[in-house]
């Protein structure tokens, strides 16, 4: 894939009115954890008198919500075979299944949906939200999309060890910060720090995605030896005040790694030899001994030992 297609599909800025994310989520991995319990949104209600099924397929994805079954309807309803596969993924992704997750999303990009299939998803799915991993506790909510399903997949794959399969899942996405932090974080995995500065140039920190995609920069910028420019990109995080505390304890960390590495100690070193500095309340004793000792030669006409 070209620099400039790579620049193009994983660029930040997004020129849609309405996007399918919602809310931002900065977590440890303790809350990612408790996240897994946490109470499901309701269902929408079923019309009256649904095909077999249609039915079928509702009480799959809303009521008994196991992938199993739906794996079982994309086996004897090939026209539904893709959004049955796709829902046994996410649902299976939500539980933190990644392996059968990216077997199961992959399957259902590649199936096929018959009119009635999608006349389903436009029915039930609009309201149906999910939560998706984009970076080490960084999380957003994304509605039933294709970005829902893409994102889904890169972690999943990133998560069993296939960062440039994930990061190719990403490819057909439009440009968006969600994507393009997924996308950072697999460019870093895989040893690409310059793809991480080129896709976050100009960045500014306007909410907590953004902070996230900075601390990618600077640590990119740092392994290259631009302490400079990683300084600036951690300015950039900890300056808006309603960043996240995570967040802007990881960008304190990042800070003091700069500060190791740049050797702020190292002249005050060099002044001393090399040794250990000296102690403030140390060298005032010796200035008050040295001026007793010049006292007493004045007197006594002699130098103590």
């Amino acid at each position: 894939m070209a620099s400039s297609e790579v620049d193009r599909l994983h660029s930040f800025h997004d020129q849609r009115v309405l996007t399918p994310f919602r809310g931002v989520r900065v977590s440890t991995p303790v809350h990612g954890v408790l996240d897994r319990f946490s109470r499901r949104p309701g269902s929408p209600r079923l019309r009256r008198f649904p095909p077999k099924t249609e039915r079928a397929v509702f009480d799959a994805v809303f009521r008994s919500q196991e992938p199993e079954r739906l794996v079982v309807l994309a086996h004897s309803h090939a026209g539904w075979s893709g959004l049955c596969y796709v829902m046994a993924g996410l649902l299976a992704y939500r539980e933190h299944q990644h392996a059968q997750a990216a077997e199961l999303l992959q399957r259902g990009l590649a199936g096929e949906n018959e009119h009635a299939a999608a006349q389903f998803a436009a029915d039930y799915l609009g309201a149906w939200s999910q939560w998706v991993e984009l970076s080490e506790g960084v999380s957003v909510e994304v509605l039933f999309s294709e970005e829902a399903v893409c994102l889904a997949l890169a972690h999943s794959l990133r998560e069993i060890g296939h960062p440039a399969d994930a990061l190719g899942a990403l490819a057909p996405l439009p440009p968006s910060l969600p994507t393009s932090l997924a996308a950072a974080r697999l460019a870093e995995i895989l040893g690409r720090p310059a793809d991480v500065i080129s896709w976050t140039e100009g960045l500014t920190n306007r909410d907590d995605l953004a902070a996230a995609l900075l601390l990618l920069r600077a640590r990119a910028l740092r392994s290259l030896g631009r302490r400079a420019d990683a300084q600036d990109a951690v300015r950039e995080v900890t300056r808006r005040r309603r960043t996240s505390v995570l967040l802007r304890q990881a960008a304190l960390t990042e800070r003091a790694l700069l500060l190791v590495g740049l050797g702020r100690r190292s002249p005050l070193r060099k002044m001393h030899g090399g040794g250990r500095l000296p102690d403030t309340k140390r060298t005032r004793d010796e200035e008050v001994r040295e001026l007793w000792l010049r006292d007493f030669e004045r007197l006594a006409g002699e130098r103590p030992e």
